[in-house]
């Protein structure tokens, strides 16, 4: 079956693994700016043990696709009665209620993959804000770049230039002080919540009075190869909980108050006093110098990563992180197709410990 963009890929392979694994539920968590759904998978039935895994915030499909492994591995184990690092999943589904949402800004993940998006009335206005590689200026369409460069390479925002990790309402007076231009890391939109993707996630938190535990899986602010974990600081169960998932990582860093960033998810769910939060940086993905100031950046992110934003090593990345055996025919013979899959083995199985491990803690 062909499919338009990733989104749609991800989308058709998010209800085939529903289709084939009986204790999947796919249930409606938001829709992005530009009205793309934000699906989110629910794994378990235990009521009040609430855990939320949220991916994909600035649309790189490197934390997406390791949440749709997790998932893989939790409905596998599930049938099978097969441990997961001591844990027993059956136990999980009977105890627990995790909510799942690999790909929190679809409309990102599509621009970062493709470089243009034909549903984004606002596509020329973020080009002139993306650094030029040729003449180090924004430029004012996609013709003023090399025709072999993505000009949303290295996107950290959504679909209307907001990045999602500074839209909450904490200290948001702040975030505006300091704010980068539209489409640049650290924009943080027009007022707290202004975006949907954001608003979504607040929203669910708000909905859920007991939540055990609130973790993003972040791949764009980790300076380790090992990965990093990262969290609010003055609460000592989450800087317990935080060192465990760091042990977990094999020796990656644990950081707190790194998080507490204004306007970010962690400062705001700090205010509430609602539970634990942290983020997990995924492992090898250091950003270059330049990607930071949001579009092309030459060298990009360590190799690892590098397949993540080509239409068919992505095809083949979420195929992989899906569990389906084939790939599209247009990635089967992509010299990066085992390249992609290869670092989604790498980056998961540094994470995979600690993902399980957290839903117990």
């Amino acid at each position: 079956m062909e499919h338009n963009n990733i989104y749609e890929l991800y989308d058709h392979l998010l209800n085939t693994l529903c289709a084939e694994t009986e204790i999947l539920r796919r249930i409606p968590f938001g829709k992005s700016y530009l009205g793309r759904e934000i699906p989110a998978l629910q794994l378990g039935e235990g009521g009040g043990h609430r855990i939320l895994y949220v991916g994909g915030v600035t649309g790189s499909l490197c934390s997406a696709a390791c949440l749709l492994r997790f998932v893989c591995d939790f409905a596998s184990s599930m049938k099978s009665g097969r441990r997961i690092a001591g844990i027993d999943i059956s136990y999980l589904f009977h105890t627990r209620t995790i909510t799942v949402v690999p790909l929190l800004n679809p409309d990102g993940a599509v621009l970062r993959v493709h470089g243009t998006d034909d549903k984004n009335p606002l596509l020329d206005r973020l080009l002139s804000c993306i650094r030029n590689p040729l003449s180090g200026r924004g430029g004012d369409s996609a013709d003023a770049y090399p025709a072999d460069v993505n000009p949303f390479s290295g996107w950290v925002t959504n679909g209307r230039g907001v990045d999602l990790r500074c839209n909450c309402d904490a200290d948001f007076t702040r975030c505006m002080e300091t704010a980068s231009g539209i489409g640049q890391a650290g924009f943080p939109g027009m007022h707290p919540e202004s975006e949907p993707e954001c608003a979504a996630v607040c929203r669910y938190l708000r909905g859920a009075a007991e939540t055990d535990l609130v973790l993003f899986l972040d791949d764009e602010d980790c300076d380790s190869a090992f990965g990093c974990v990262s969290c609010p600081s003055g609460d000592h169960r989450t800087r317990s909980i935080a060192e465990i998932l760091a042990r977990d990582m094999d020796a990656a860093r644990c950081i707190a108050g790194i998080s507490e960033e204004p306007g970010s998810f962690a400062a705001w769910y700090k205010t509430r006093n609602a539970g634990p939060i942290v983020t997990l940086s995924c492992p090898g993905t250091c950003p270059s110098p330049d990607f930071r100031g949001g579009g092309f950046h030459s060298g990009g992110t360590q190799d690892t990563c590098a397949p993540c934003e080509d239409p068919d090593t992505a095809s083949a990345l979420l195929y992989a992180a899906a569990g389906q055996e084939t790939v599209p025919p247009s990635a089967d013979d992509h010299p990066g197709t085992t390249l992609a899959q290869a670092a989604l083995a790498l980056r998961y199985g540094h994470l995979r410990r600690a993902l399980f491990h957290g839903t117990v803690l």
